[in-house]
């Protein structure tokens, strides 16, 4: 398994891409967005079905909340993100894994700052990324949309032909696709159909890294 040698800077997403998605992290936040959409659905039931509808029509429920209900999107990031990491671990084998990546290392997501910073301290790999690029500084326009990645480009001087994107969400990875990235597909449980957009899938981050950069050397 090899990327192209001209790749300098490695994209990732955070969540469900640089831990595994069984460790149901993303099942926690997803309930405190429907407890916040309840709030303004009235009932659990709707709030489920807005939060997938604008899930899957933007990427982010946020993006939806803001357009149809006039969201504070400060208000929902600072409920949405305070959960528990201890399900997630601490990342054994990572740190070693992204060490040994040979460019820049940036973190693109639709979560916030504060979230991104919180995961990558719990996972012992917060000093091995040079940026993180989160939804507030793309004006709460999340991933898929290409607005997002102009952002990443534009702020993080990011040269598209020359990065490779790690994502867990195909509709992310085709916009990647769609303006020079190389991508590759996280997919825990090998549930992805295969897509033409996708030139590497992997169940697991460091796994990945490993094989394409090679494993740590043993200490002595």
């Amino acid at each position: 398994m090899t990327l192209p040698a001209s790749i300098d800077t490695f994209v990732f997403d955070l969540d469900d891409t640089l831990y595994r998605r069984s460790s149901r992290l993303h099942e926690a936040m997803i309930d405190r967005v429907v407890m916040f959409i309840q709030e303004i659905a009235g009932d659990e039931t709707t709030a489920r079905a807005l939060h997938k509808t604008y899930y899957e029509r933007y990427g982010a429920s946020l993006v939806g909340l803001m357009k149809h209900h006039d969201v504070d999107p400060l208000d929902f990031i600072g409920f949405v993100h305070e959960v528990d990491l201890s399900p997630i671990g601490r990342g054994e084998g990572l740190a070693d894994a992204l060490e040994r990546v040979p460019g820049r290392r940036l973190i693109f997501t639709n979560g916030s700052r504060r979230h991104a910073e919180r995961v990558l301290a719990h996972l012992g790999i917060a000093h091995l990324f040079e940026a993180v690029c989160d939804i507030e500084a793309c004006d709460f326009v999340g991933k898929p949309s290409p607005a997002a990645f102009q952002t990443l480009m534009r702020d993080h001087a990011v040269d598209p032909h020359r990065a490779v994107m790690f994502d867990d969400r195909l509709p992310n990875l085709l916009t990647a696709h769609q303006i020079g990235m190389h991508t590759v597909l996280i997919d825990e449980h090998g549930t992805s159909e295969p897509a033409d957009h996708v030139h590497a899938t992997a169940a697991e981050i460091a796994e990945f890294l490993s094989l394409v950069f090679g494993e740590p050397e043993p200490s002595r």
